[in-house]
């Protein structure tokens, strides 16, 4: 009896250590990745690409390192007089940051190749790596038009991390209706730790840790420059509770002039930074709220500092001018006194334009609070032990809206950022260990859906009601409707979280 009372706990055990912890919120609501679909431990890099590459729902588990790194690629670039490769500077591959006064021409310029040439994933894929799986040497990237995918649990290092366009960790690449990316480690990457492309994106990027720690930097300052930049047109990003520390640039950078987005970051920790955080464009709206500054050189960039576009709640009269859009008030932003001033910005026309998708809004903590809270919680580490849903992390706060992917179907092309003129950057990156790295192109597979369940009943908030090759029930509980995102699945989402299939950019695009 013993013997069969512990074996249950084990196999329970094991089986919640397979499954999301918690529930997508903010604008990622709705979002279930691969949903009931039976998880997978994935033993090899090859067997990784195949399964993240087609549509097919799908949970992926990652219990260990996968190293792609080991097999050298050459190529031309530059270095840049003003922090150079021997000073602790970056090397630029390619032509896109090359070709200034500050640019020295190089012709050949050897890298690991794995970086370069991130994982395509597909729609329907719940990616978790339990605080044991490590990518190493290559990031993953949605694919256009990628939806509904959690990615959970995981670290992200060493991508080329002296080479800048050497690979980004998680891009995406446009259209990506629906992304929740939760309690993951970035660290020792080239370029971009996460990078959104031209066409609109709904995410949300919640208890991540960014550690710019490094020796090698675009600014040879040992932080990080390249932390993450939202470029859709359209885009609506809840940026909740992650944990930047040493970094030095793009932390974030919300938007580009010409372009339309919306931002939510709340309760962020932002700390021991040797450039700056916010780098915000016109037509970006953001609600800038109880975020915690310590020791941060520039907690915006003056061109933030004049937007007519961002709420940053300087004091506890913006924080109480939120109610009447909102429903409630706004956190005040807390900076200390080892870091610069946060610009203090009141536009009315922000709370009007988040006062439409009040829903979709993460009800922040305590200021007070954060610091300890991110410091605790933010990371793989803290989805803490196998089974358990971490306190106040994944959802707690967020109210219940229920926004259904409705996948976009425009695309774009990548951008070629100019090459920059700051000095900020991490210092400290172990070269990429030598093992054997995997090149794969596999062909996306066709969807075969992944019906389950009985006919009878109802089905709760948030699961599949239909698609082809379910069998399960079709009809939902009071006050859901069953909503088609595509001809393989169906869910029951909220009728008031429908506003979205009528309104905003993914709706226009339609």
């Amino acid at each position: 009896m013993r013997y069969s009372v512990a074996a249950a706990i084990i196999a329970s055990s094991q089986a919640a250590a397979q499954s999301v912890v918690g529930t997508a919120y903010g604008f990622a609501n709705g979002v279930t990745g691969g949903g009931n679909a039976e998880a997978v431990t994935v033993s090899s890099v090859e067997e990784l690409a195949d399964l993240l590459s087609d549509d097919t729902a799908r949970t992926i588990v990652i219990n260990s390192e996968l190293d792609f790194t080991g097999t050298s690629a050459t190529g031309a670039g530059c270095d840049r007089k003003s922090c150079s490769a021997n000073n602790g500077g970056q090397l630029y591959l390619g032509d896109l940051s090359c070709g200034g006064d500050d640019n020295v021409a190089i012709s050949s310029i050897t890298y690991d190749a794995a970086g370069p040439e991130p994982l395509k994933v597909g729609s329907n894929k719940s990616i978790l790596g339990n605080g044991k799986g490590v990518l190493i040497g290559k990031g993953l990237e949605l694919a256009d038009g990628a939806s509904n995918v959690i990615i959970q649990g995981l670290e992200f290092k060493n991508i080329n991390p002296g080479l800048v366009w050497g690979g980004d960790a998680l891009g995406f690449k446009g259209n990506n209706d629906g992304v929740w990316v939760d309690h993951n480690k970035f660290s020792l990457v080239g370029r971009m730790f996460i990078v959104s492309h031209f066409a609109p994106s709904r995410l949300t990027i919640s208890n991540n840790e960014f550690d710019g720690t490094t020796t090698i930097s675009a600014s040879c300052n040992g932080n990080h420059y390249w932390t993450m930049m939202f470029y859709g047109d359209g885009d609506q990003v809840t940026l909740d509770k992650n944990y930047y520390h040493d970094v030095a640039g793009r932390a974030p950078k919300l938007g580009e002039d010409g372009t339309t987005g919306t931002f939510h970051a709340v309760n962020n920790f932002f700390s021991n930074m040797k450039g700056h955080a916010f780098d915000t464009y016109q037509g970006a709206s953001a609600l800038i709220e109880g975020n915690v500054f310590e020791a941060v050189s520039q907690p915006n960039t003056d061109k933030a500092a004049g937007s007519s576009t961002l709420y940053t709640v300087p004091d506890a009269s913006a924080g109480s001018a939120c109610s009447s859009a909102l429903g409630r008030a706004c956190e005040v932003n807390v900076v200390d006194a080892a870091s610069g001033k946060l610009a203090a910005l009141k536009a009315d026309s922000v709370l009007s334009t988040f006062g439409k998708v009040k829903d979709a809004l993460v009800k922040p903590l305590a200021a007070t609070e954060v610091a300890a809270h991110v410091k605790a919680n933010a990371g793989p580490a803290g989805l803490v032990s196998v089974g358990s849903t971490p306190s106040k992390v994944v959802g707690d706060e967020a109210a219940a809206n229920t926004t259904a992917p409705t996948v976009p179907v425009s695309s774009s092309a990548d951008e070629a950022p100019a090459a920059s003129s700051e000095a900020a950057a991490p210092v400290a990156s172990e070269e990429p260990a030598a093992s054997s790295p995997v090149s794969v192109d596999p062909t996306p597979a066709p969807s075969t859906g992944s019906g389950s369940g009985s006919s009878s009943g109802t089905v709760a908030p948030h699961g599949q009601c239909g698609g082809n090759e379910f069998t399960g029930a079709t009809e939902c509980v009071g006050g859901y409707t069953c909503t088609k995102y595509n001809d393989w699945y169906s869910q029951c989402i909220a009728a008031s979280a429908k506003f979205r299939r009528n309104f905003g950019p993914f709706a226009k695009k339609r």
